[in-house]
Protein backbone atom coordinates (compact mmCIF):
# COMPACT_ATOMS: atom_id res chain seq x y z
CA UNK A 1 0.00 0.00 0.00
CA UNK A 2 1.48 3.64 -1.21
CA UNK A 3 1.49 6.03 1.83
CA UNK A 4 1.52 10.12 1.61
CA UNK A 5 2.99 12.64 3.31
CA UNK A 6 2.86 16.38 2.91
CA UNK A 7 4.98 18.55 5.36
CA UNK A 8 5.57 22.26 5.73
CA UNK A 9 8.64 24.32 7.57
CA UNK A 10 8.80 27.52 7.68
CA UNK A 11 13.16 28.93 8.03
CA UNK A 12 12.81 31.08 10.59
CA UNK A 13 16.71 32.16 10.31
CA UNK A 14 18.89 33.07 6.79
CA UNK A 15 19.66 30.08 4.82
CA UNK A 16 23.19 29.41 3.57
CA UNK A 17 22.17 26.57 0.60
CA UNK A 18 23.31 26.29 -2.77
CA UNK A 19 23.95 23.97 -5.75
CA UNK A 20 27.45 23.99 -7.40
CA UNK A 21 27.98 28.13 -7.27
CA UNK A 22 27.96 28.68 -3.52
CA UNK A 23 27.45 32.44 -4.35
CA UNK A 24 24.22 31.65 -5.25
CA UNK A 25 21.51 30.53 -2.70
CA UNK A 26 18.75 27.83 -3.71
CA UNK A 27 16.60 25.78 -2.18
CA UNK A 28 17.18 22.29 -2.99
CA UNK A 29 15.53 19.31 -2.32
CA UNK A 30 19.02 16.96 -2.01
CA UNK A 31 19.87 19.39 0.56
CA UNK A 32 16.55 18.58 2.30
CA UNK A 33 17.15 14.81 1.33
CA UNK A 34 20.57 15.17 3.18
CA UNK A 35 19.67 16.79 6.46
CA UNK A 36 16.45 14.18 6.91
CA UNK A 37 18.51 11.32 6.22
CA UNK A 38 21.23 12.84 9.27
CA UNK A 39 18.18 12.98 11.20
CA UNK A 40 16.71 9.53 10.68
CA UNK A 41 20.05 8.29 11.50
CA UNK A 42 20.11 10.19 14.65
CA UNK A 43 16.58 8.94 15.62
CA UNK A 44 17.83 5.31 15.07
CA UNK A 45 20.89 4.82 17.49
CA UNK A 46 18.78 4.46 20.57
CA UNK A 47 15.74 2.25 18.58
CA UNK A 48 18.13 -0.22 17.16
CA UNK A 49 19.74 -0.45 20.20
CA UNK A 50 23.06 0.84 18.65
CA UNK A 51 23.33 -1.84 16.14
CA UNK A 52 24.93 -0.43 13.37
CA UNK A 53 24.47 -2.79 10.85
CA UNK A 54 20.84 -2.70 11.12
CA UNK A 55 21.03 0.73 11.37
CA UNK A 56 22.71 0.98 7.86
CA UNK A 57 21.01 -1.73 6.32
CA UNK A 58 17.39 0.20 7.29
CA UNK A 59 18.92 3.63 6.19
CA UNK A 60 19.95 1.85 2.67
CA UNK A 61 16.46 0.56 2.30
CA UNK A 62 14.18 3.60 3.44
CA UNK A 63 16.71 5.89 1.48
CA UNK A 64 18.24 3.84 -1.44
CA UNK A 65 22.23 3.17 -1.71
CA UNK A 66 24.43 1.68 -4.63
CA UNK A 67 24.25 -1.40 -3.73
CA UNK A 68 21.21 -1.67 -2.01
CA UNK A 69 18.63 -0.49 -4.22
CA UNK A 70 15.96 1.99 -5.05
CA UNK A 71 14.55 4.26 -2.61
CA UNK A 72 11.29 3.26 -0.81
CA UNK A 73 10.14 7.64 -0.56
CA UNK A 74 10.08 9.64 -3.53
CA UNK A 75 9.90 13.61 -2.77
CA UNK A 76 9.04 16.75 -4.15
CA UNK A 77 10.07 19.92 -3.01
CA UNK A 78 8.18 23.50 -3.50
CA UNK A 79 8.65 26.90 -2.25
CA UNK A 80 5.06 28.73 -1.18
CA UNK A 81 6.23 31.90 -2.84
CA UNK A 82 9.46 33.10 -3.88
CA UNK A 83 12.06 33.77 -0.48
CA UNK A 84 13.79 37.12 -0.71
CA UNK A 85 17.81 36.28 -1.41
CA UNK A 86 20.53 38.13 -0.14
CA UNK A 87 23.65 38.36 -2.56
CA UNK A 88 27.25 37.31 -1.87
CA UNK A 89 29.04 40.77 -1.42
CA UNK A 90 25.89 42.43 0.25
CA UNK A 91 24.94 43.23 4.10
CA UNK A 92 23.27 40.58 6.12
CA UNK A 93 20.74 43.13 8.52
CA UNK A 94 18.14 41.55 11.15
CA UNK A 95 15.57 41.96 8.23
CA UNK A 96 15.32 42.40 4.54
CA UNK A 97 15.50 46.15 3.51
CA UNK A 98 16.07 47.58 7.58
CA UNK A 99 19.73 49.30 8.12
CA UNK A 100 20.21 47.16 11.37
CA UNK A 101 23.49 44.99 10.83
CA UNK A 102 23.14 41.21 12.31
CA UNK A 103 25.01 41.66 15.60
CA UNK A 104 28.16 40.86 16.68
CA UNK A 105 27.37 37.29 18.44
CA UNK A 106 25.33 35.89 15.07
CA UNK A 107 28.08 36.85 13.00
CA UNK A 108 30.60 35.22 15.25
CA UNK A 109 28.39 31.75 14.74
CA UNK A 110 28.18 32.51 10.77
CA UNK A 111 32.08 32.76 10.85
CA UNK A 112 32.98 31.24 7.26
CA UNK A 113 30.06 32.98 5.35
CA UNK A 114 29.85 36.56 6.22
CA UNK A 115 32.49 39.12 7.69
CA UNK A 116 32.55 39.08 11.32
CA UNK A 117 33.82 42.57 11.48
CA UNK A 118 34.61 45.94 9.24
CA UNK A 119 38.26 45.58 7.96
CA UNK A 120 40.09 48.38 6.15
CA UNK A 121 42.49 46.51 4.72
CA UNK A 122 39.91 44.33 2.59
CA UNK A 123 37.50 46.80 2.19
CA UNK A 124 34.99 44.63 3.95
CA UNK A 125 31.65 45.59 6.61
CA UNK A 126 30.86 44.06 9.55
CA UNK A 127 28.13 41.02 8.27
CA UNK A 128 29.34 41.34 4.48
CA UNK A 129 28.30 37.87 2.97
CA UNK A 130 31.24 35.62 1.38
CA UNK A 131 28.40 33.23 0.01
CA UNK A 132 24.61 34.55 -0.68
CA UNK A 133 21.53 33.27 1.26
CA UNK A 134 18.22 33.19 1.54
CA UNK A 135 16.21 35.23 4.27
CA UNK A 136 14.64 33.72 6.60
CA UNK A 137 10.50 33.90 7.23
CA UNK A 138 9.63 31.98 3.82
CA UNK A 139 7.96 28.75 3.92
CA UNK A 140 8.01 25.65 1.93
CA UNK A 141 6.28 22.47 1.63
CA UNK A 142 7.74 18.43 0.91
CA UNK A 143 5.39 16.10 -0.31
CA UNK A 144 6.45 11.99 0.17
CA UNK A 145 4.76 8.66 -1.55
CA UNK A 146 5.98 5.84 0.20
CA UNK A 147 5.83 2.20 -1.23
CA UNK A 148 6.58 0.27 2.07
CA UNK A 149 3.86 1.98 4.59
CA UNK A 150 6.00 0.32 7.50
CA UNK A 151 8.29 3.06 6.95
CA UNK A 152 5.82 5.71 8.12
CA UNK A 153 6.44 6.36 11.72
CA UNK A 154 10.14 6.30 11.87
CA UNK A 155 10.26 9.09 8.80
CA UNK A 156 7.69 10.93 10.86
CA UNK A 157 10.06 10.76 13.55
CA UNK A 158 12.67 12.15 11.50
CA UNK A 159 10.74 15.06 9.93
CA UNK A 160 9.46 16.21 13.01
CA UNK A 161 13.08 15.46 15.07
CA UNK A 162 14.24 17.97 12.12
CA UNK A 163 11.64 20.70 12.38
CA UNK A 164 12.26 20.85 16.50
CA UNK A 165 16.29 20.97 16.77
CA UNK A 166 17.58 21.13 13.26
CA UNK A 167 18.65 22.92 10.01
CA UNK A 168 19.55 23.19 6.71
CA UNK A 169 22.48 24.62 4.76
CA UNK A 170 25.93 25.97 5.80
CA UNK A 171 26.32 26.72 9.43
CA UNK A 172 22.78 24.97 10.17
CA UNK A 173 24.89 23.63 13.72
CA UNK A 174 24.95 27.06 14.29
CA UNK A 175 21.04 28.21 14.09
CA UNK A 176 21.10 29.48 10.06
CA UNK A 177 18.86 27.89 8.03
CA UNK A 178 16.52 26.77 11.05
CA UNK A 179 13.14 24.66 9.99
CA UNK A 180 10.46 24.75 12.30
CA UNK A 181 7.80 22.37 11.71
CA UNK A 182 4.15 24.26 10.92
CA UNK A 183 2.45 20.93 9.66
CA UNK A 184 2.77 16.67 9.18
CA UNK A 185 -0.44 15.03 7.21
CA UNK A 186 -0.16 11.54 6.60
CA UNK A 187 -2.81 10.04 4.25
CA UNK A 188 -4.63 13.36 4.13
CA UNK A 189 -4.96 13.52 8.47
CA UNK A 190 -3.00 16.30 9.74
CA UNK A 191 -0.64 14.63 12.58
CA UNK A 192 0.89 17.66 14.06
CA UNK A 193 0.27 20.40 16.49
CA UNK A 194 2.29 23.28 16.56
CA UNK A 195 3.83 24.12 19.68
CA UNK A 196 2.52 27.55 21.05
CA UNK A 197 5.02 28.25 24.12
CA UNK A 198 8.41 27.32 25.36
CA UNK A 199 6.59 24.74 27.75
CA UNK A 200 5.06 22.88 24.93
CA UNK A 201 8.31 23.00 23.22
CA UNK A 202 9.89 21.51 26.03
CA UNK A 203 6.97 18.68 26.73
CA UNK A 204 7.45 17.87 23.27
CA UNK A 205 11.34 16.96 23.16
CA UNK A 206 10.64 15.62 26.77
CA UNK A 207 8.50 13.17 25.00
CA UNK A 208 11.64 12.19 22.20
CA UNK A 209 14.19 12.17 24.93
CA UNK A 210 12.16 9.25 26.56
CA UNK A 211 12.06 7.24 23.45
CA UNK A 212 16.04 7.59 23.32
CA UNK A 213 16.99 6.79 26.14
CA UNK A 214 19.99 4.08 25.80
CA UNK A 215 22.75 5.69 28.01
CA UNK A 216 25.52 4.71 26.13
CA UNK A 217 27.47 6.56 24.11
CA UNK A 218 26.49 6.20 20.50
CA UNK A 219 29.32 5.63 17.71
CA UNK A 220 28.19 8.50 15.64
CA UNK A 221 26.02 11.50 16.49
CA UNK A 222 22.86 10.43 17.57
CA UNK A 223 20.07 11.00 20.24
CA UNK A 224 20.69 9.12 23.22
CA UNK A 225 19.99 9.34 27.29
CA UNK A 226 23.07 11.34 27.57
CA UNK A 227 21.64 14.06 24.97
CA UNK A 228 20.89 17.16 26.68
CA UNK A 229 18.77 20.08 25.60
CA UNK A 230 17.94 23.73 26.82
CA UNK A 231 15.48 26.19 25.83
CA UNK A 232 16.67 29.79 26.50
CA UNK A 233 13.71 32.79 25.16
CA UNK A 234 13.93 36.42 25.48
CA UNK A 235 12.39 39.70 25.11
CA UNK A 236 13.39 39.84 21.54
CA UNK A 237 10.31 38.79 18.67
CA UNK A 238 13.10 38.52 15.56
CA UNK A 239 14.72 35.07 15.21
CA UNK A 240 18.30 36.73 14.25
CA UNK A 241 18.24 39.21 17.58
CA UNK A 242 17.80 36.03 19.45
CA UNK A 243 20.45 34.43 17.74
CA UNK A 244 22.87 37.19 18.68
CA UNK A 245 22.36 36.34 22.37
CA UNK A 246 23.39 32.98 22.10
CA UNK A 247 26.66 33.89 20.07
CA UNK A 248 27.23 36.87 22.62
CA UNK A 249 27.48 34.33 25.62
CA UNK A 250 29.19 32.10 23.42
CA UNK A 251 31.62 34.45 22.76
CA UNK A 252 31.61 35.66 26.13
CA UNK A 253 32.77 32.16 27.23
CA UNK A 254 34.90 30.61 24.71
CA UNK A 255 36.69 33.81 23.46
CA UNK A 256 40.39 34.29 24.78
CA UNK A 257 39.80 38.11 23.11
CA UNK A 258 41.58 40.80 21.56
CA UNK A 259 43.92 43.04 23.93
CA UNK A 260 42.20 41.20 26.56
CA UNK A 261 38.52 42.19 25.77
CA UNK A 262 35.44 40.68 24.19
CA UNK A 263 32.59 42.50 23.23
CA UNK A 264 33.99 45.21 24.45
CA UNK A 265 34.36 44.21 28.25
CA UNK A 266 37.57 42.54 30.04
CA UNK A 267 37.56 38.71 28.92
CA UNK A 268 36.79 36.00 31.20
CA UNK A 269 39.92 34.34 30.27
CA UNK A 270 38.06 30.94 30.51
CA UNK A 271 40.46 29.02 28.63
CA UNK A 272 44.03 30.00 29.61
CA UNK A 273 46.05 26.67 29.14
CA UNK A 274 44.39 26.68 25.63
CA UNK A 275 45.93 29.77 24.80
CA UNK A 276 49.09 28.78 26.62
CA UNK A 277 49.65 26.12 24.77
CA UNK A 278 48.71 27.32 21.27
CA UNK A 279 50.83 30.81 21.90
CA UNK A 280 53.58 30.03 24.24
CA UNK A 281 55.00 26.79 22.22
CA UNK A 282 55.59 24.62 24.82
CA UNK A 283 56.36 21.20 24.39
CA UNK A 284 52.71 19.80 22.57
CA UNK A 285 51.49 16.34 24.32
CA UNK A 286 47.72 17.51 24.73
CA UNK A 287 45.09 19.49 22.24
CA UNK A 288 42.96 22.66 23.73
CA UNK A 289 40.29 22.02 25.44
CA UNK A 290 37.75 23.78 23.18
CA UNK A 291 38.21 21.08 20.58
CA UNK A 292 34.96 19.54 21.99
CA UNK A 293 33.01 21.95 19.68
CA UNK A 294 34.45 20.76 16.85
CA UNK A 295 37.89 20.88 14.60
CA UNK A 296 39.40 22.14 13.24
CA UNK A 297 40.33 24.81 15.61
CA UNK A 298 42.54 27.72 14.41
CA UNK A 299 44.52 30.22 16.49
CA UNK A 300 46.28 31.83 13.80
CA UNK A 301 47.73 31.91 10.80
CA UNK A 302 50.66 29.77 10.71
CA UNK A 303 50.72 26.38 11.44
CA UNK A 304 52.10 26.43 14.80
CA UNK A 305 49.09 27.74 15.79
CA UNK A 306 46.33 25.58 13.88
CA UNK A 307 44.52 22.22 15.42
CA UNK A 308 42.92 19.45 13.27
CA UNK A 309 43.24 15.83 12.16
CA UNK A 310 46.18 14.02 11.33
CA UNK A 311 45.60 12.57 8.05
CA UNK A 312 43.57 10.10 7.19
CA UNK A 313 40.11 10.35 5.70
CA UNK A 314 39.16 12.87 7.61
CA UNK A 315 39.38 16.74 7.38
CA UNK A 316 36.85 17.85 9.82
CA UNK A 317 34.49 17.02 13.12
CA UNK A 318 31.62 19.37 13.13
CA UNK A 319 30.23 20.55 16.18
CA UNK A 320 27.99 17.96 19.20
CA UNK A 321 26.06 21.14 19.91
CA UNK A 322 22.72 22.33 17.64
CA UNK A 323 21.86 25.45 17.61
CA UNK A 324 17.93 25.86 16.60
CA UNK A 325 15.59 28.95 16.91
CA UNK A 326 12.48 27.68 16.77
CA UNK A 327 9.12 29.95 16.88
CA UNK A 328 6.22 29.43 19.46
CA UNK A 329 3.15 31.53 17.96
CA UNK A 330 5.16 35.17 17.40
CA UNK A 331 7.70 34.19 19.85
CA UNK A 332 11.64 32.93 19.27
CA UNK A 333 13.17 30.63 21.24
CA UNK A 334 16.38 28.86 20.62
CA UNK A 335 16.95 25.28 21.28
CA UNK A 336 20.38 24.17 22.46
CA UNK A 337 20.71 20.49 21.76
CA UNK A 338 24.09 18.75 22.88
CA UNK A 339 24.38 14.91 21.08
CA UNK A 340 27.29 14.02 22.39
CA UNK A 341 29.02 10.47 20.57
CA UNK A 342 32.61 9.45 19.54
CA UNK A 343 34.10 12.36 18.85
CA UNK A 344 36.42 10.35 16.45
CA UNK A 345 36.86 7.29 14.82
CA UNK A 346 39.35 4.91 17.57
CA UNK A 347 42.94 5.75 16.33
CA UNK A 348 42.42 8.96 15.00
CA UNK A 349 44.82 11.09 16.09
CA UNK A 350 44.64 15.33 16.37
CA UNK A 351 47.55 17.77 15.08
CA UNK A 352 48.53 20.24 17.28
CA UNK A 353 50.64 22.76 15.63
CA UNK A 354 51.85 19.82 13.60
CA UNK A 355 52.44 17.30 16.40
CA UNK A 356 50.27 14.68 16.30
CA UNK A 357 48.81 13.51 19.84
CA UNK A 358 46.10 11.54 21.55
CA UNK A 359 42.49 12.17 21.88
CA UNK A 360 41.11 12.98 25.14
CA UNK A 361 38.49 10.55 26.52
CA UNK A 362 34.53 11.98 25.91
CA UNK A 363 33.85 11.81 29.48
CA UNK A 364 36.85 14.57 29.96
CA UNK A 365 36.42 15.96 26.39
CA UNK A 366 32.95 16.80 26.44
CA UNK A 367 32.95 18.98 29.75
CA UNK A 368 34.00 22.53 28.46
CA UNK A 369 30.02 21.70 26.62
CA UNK A 370 28.30 20.72 29.72
CA UNK A 371 30.24 23.91 31.41
CA UNK A 372 28.46 26.19 28.78
CA UNK A 373 25.29 24.72 28.92
CA UNK A 374 25.46 24.54 32.48
CA UNK A 375 26.30 28.72 32.43
CA UNK A 376 23.28 28.74 30.16
CA UNK A 377 20.86 27.68 32.99
CA UNK A 378 22.35 29.51 35.62
CA UNK A 379 20.55 32.97 36.01
CA UNK A 380 24.12 34.14 38.18
CA UNK A 381 26.28 33.06 35.50
CA UNK A 382 25.23 33.96 31.88
CA UNK A 383 25.53 37.49 31.00
CA UNK A 384 22.96 38.23 28.46
CA UNK A 385 19.31 39.17 28.71
CA UNK A 386 17.42 35.67 28.61
CA UNK A 387 14.30 35.92 30.43
CA UNK A 388 13.63 32.25 30.25
CA UNK A 389 16.12 29.74 30.51
CA UNK A 390 14.68 25.49 30.80
CA UNK A 391 16.11 22.38 30.63
CA UNK A 392 14.49 19.65 29.49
Amino acid sequence: MVSEIKVRYRVSTPMFSGGADPKIAELRLPSFKGVLRFWWRASAWSRMNGDLGTVKDEEDRLFGSAGGGQSQVSMWLAPNGRPDAVSHGEVLTVEPGSRKVVGEGARYLGYGVMEAFASRGKGTEAGQLTRGCLSGGFTFTVRMRLRDNRCVGTLKQALILLGLVGGMGAKSRKGYGSLVLESIHVDGREEWRTPRSIDELAEYLRGIGQIHSRSVLPEYTALSGLTRVILAASSHRHPLDLLDLVGREMMRYRSWGHNGRVLRESSEHNFKDDHDLMKKLPVRISHPKRIAFGLPHNYGSVKAQQVGLAGGKLDRRASPLFIHIHMCGDRPVAVLSFLPARFLPKGTRISVGGRKVGQAPEGELYQPIHDFLGRMTDGDRRIEPFTEVVEV
